[in-house]
């Protein structure tokens, strides 16, 4: 009788092990994020002078690479005045980063205009940070 109770505590022990694992697991997976939030921070941060948020969702080199490294450099540049709208035209997962090529619209000089780029979204220690930024012009190979 005692050899049973015995598998059966092994078992339970077991149980409990795979399930422990499987919420890690799970709550990895939930707690990913979405890259396309950090788009929507950086152009929120564009939007509403917000230096903390911009420099939230950019990485280091990006910052560098438009000289906009201090909080004093991005409020010169946008001071709350970097209004565009924009959609998600394509948008492809890697692993480890994700690539978005975006429309965006907004008046130049008084009229109308839009600019297509492409995003370049980094998942460094857990969060999703704008590592790159490139215009699309004519015959930009589409994201594969």
């Amino acid at each position: 009788m005692w050899h049973w109770l015995v598998l059966a505590g092994i078992t339970a022990v077991g149980l409990l092990v795979v399930a422990a694992f499987a919420l890690f697991i799970a709550f990895q997976i939930l707690n990913r994020g979405d890259p396309e939030d950090t788009v929507d921070d950086f152009y929120a941060a564009l939007e509403d002078g917000d230096c903390e948020l911009y420099m939230d969702s950019t990485t280091e080199p990006f910052r560098q690479d438009f000289g906009l490294t201090t909080c004093a450099d991005f409020e010169a540049a946008f001071g709350g005045n970097g209004t565009a709208e924009y959609t998600v035209d394509d948008r492809v997962n890697r692993q480890g980063y994700a690539i978005f090529d975006i429309t965006e619209s907004f008046t130049r000089d008084g009229e109308p205009a839009q600019a297509e780029v492409r995003f370049f979204v980094r998942r460094i220690d857990g969060q999703w940070d704008l590592d790159g930024l490139m215009p699309i012009e004519e015959g930009t190979p589409p994201i594969e």
